[in-house]
């Protein structure tokens, strides 16, 4: 029991109970799982790859996925068309200006038929967000591993970009160590772009020659709809401004997502609902 998941965090995070019994721990784990014994390979209804010998950071990134897939399963959303989703990235971006309109997402991408889902990482995954499709519904999950708004905006915009782009299977992202490949560089740049238009941002690099104080980036942002956290978030991304420079912008966004936010305490998961899911949508 105890090479497929690390119980103490599935008991701490309230994902199971503390049993009294390991038949009743077993019970709990084997449902958390879909699975009927210990002896069945895992049901993940996610494209997700695991090695028959598993380590203990494999078992908790399975273990993680499993509990963003059920708990996607408990939403109601709409069917899913990328042509529609394609259509509202400028809606979604508009939620960029002010930290309060992140509270907006989660009903955004419900009606366009994406799950969205936080669930913090469990130790020693480093994850901080994943794109998969569950049955024929995008599912978008984050973490908030580093709770600031730039961090949450490019992380969101990571993940929808490989939706976006048609991206196929499990995408589990660690952004500070990317695998290599085509379609994550695709992903990283097209949120990128999304979020600062590239051509812009180098002319207000040129212009202000590598000095940018907070006015300087505040007006910036308010030029671009941004809010000034994803500004200076980039510049210390690309290295222009010391990481301990304009940290204050950084706002965190937890407190913003508390009803989207997997409970890792006595509080009720609060999973945003749409009343009627519609089987599908008008052009």
């Amino acid at each position: 029991m105890y090479t497929i998941a690390p119980i103490s965090e599935l008991i701490k995070n309230k994902w199971i109970q503390a049993a009294d019994s390991i038949d009743d721990l077993e019970r709990q784990v084997c449902d958390f799982f879909g699975i009927s014994s210990l002896d069945e390979t895992l049901q993940l209804d996610v494209n997700f790859r695991y090695s028959e010998h598993r380590e203990p950071e494999e078992t908790s990134r399975i273990a993680w996925v499993k509990r963003v897939e059920n708990i996607a399963k408990q939403q109601e959303i709409a069917s899913f068309e990328r042509k529609k989703l394609e259509a509202a990235i400028p809606e979604i971006l508009a939620c960029a200006k002010q930290v309060e309109s992140i509270v907006q997402i989660p009903k955004l991408l419900a009606d366009l038929g994406v799950h969205f889902i936080i669930v913090p990482h469990l130790s020693k995954t480093y994850l901080d967000g994943a794109a998969f499709y569950l049955n024929s519904n995008p599912v978008i999950a984050l973490t908030l591993r580093y709770d600031r708004i730039d961090s949450f905006w490019f992380t969101l915009m990571h993940e929808l970009a490989h939706i976006f782009l048609g991206h196929q299977g499990a995408y589990l992202d660690n952004l500070d160590a990317l695998e290599e490949n085509d379609e994550e560089r695709a992903a990283n740049e097209k949120a990128a772009d999304w979020l600062i238009n590239p051509q812009t941002l180098n002319e207000f690099i040129i212009t202000n020659k590598k000095v940018f104080s907070r006015k300087v980036v505040e007006e910036f942002a308010q030029n671009q709809n941004r809010h000034p956290g994803i500004i200076i978030g980039r510049l210390h991304y690309d290295k222009l401004v010391p990481h301990k420079n304009l940290r204050p912008l950084l706002v965190k966004v937890s407190p913003i997502l508390g009803h989207s936010t997997d409970n890792f305490c006595d509080s009720k998961l609060d999973i945003p609902q749409i009343a009627e899911a519609p089987t599908n949508h008008d052009d």
